[in-house]
């Protein structure tokens, strides 16, 4: 009996650890004074270092349509023209212009982030930590959902969407 009980010990501990080393996208915006939270499932988050380990490039690319917010009616009403129109815009991209190291473990990246066809320069503080065997590459910021005309003009939909990212990647 003991040893079962050690053994699903470990066993949750293993599956906690490796549930916290997956790369994520997530979202949070206000809806009719409601928090609504969403993720992407399908992403792509590319990274280059110099000989040095200096962040050199940062780009990524979503699959709109993988968002998920729990409410399959809901996704599938995001995809649609007046939010972002994945028939037309299947993809949401980021792509570096520049990295400035603020620190060891902090950099602030300027990049151009293309949602509906609408590309604006956006500003992103991102923390670097150096595992023994990978690179995390972490940032909370928040953007503006009418720059890219997503949800229109709406007035029960908060105008900001706070996004938090999580990459790890093993280092070559």
């Amino acid at each position: 009996m003991r040893i079962r009980l050690i053994f699903t010990l470990l066993l949750c501990l293993v599956i906690s650890a490796s549930a916290q080393n997956a790369s994520s996208i997530d979202f949070t915006i206000r809806n009719l004074g409601v928090n609504v939270d969403g993720h992407f499932d399908t992403f792509t988050i590319t990274t280059k270092f110099d000989a040095s380990g200096q962040l050199e490039k940062l780009e990524g690319e979503i699959k709109v349509k993988s968002i998920k917010t729990g409410i399959e009616s809901r996704d599938e009403h995001l995809l649609e023209e007046e939010y972002f129109h994945n028939s037309k815009f299947p993809f949401i991209k980021l792509k570096s212009t520049s990295i400035r190291k603020i620190s060891t473990s902090e950099y602030k990246i300027k990049a151009n982030l293309t949602i509906k066809g609408k590309t604006k320069q956006i500003t992103i503080p991102i923390k670097y930590e150096n595992l023994e065997s990978q690179r995390k590459l972490s940032s909370n910021f928040e953007i503006n959902r009418r720059d890219f005309n997503v949800g229109g003009g709406s007035f029960i939909m908060s105008k900001t969407v706070k996004l938090e990212v999580v990459h790890i990647e093993k280092k070559q």
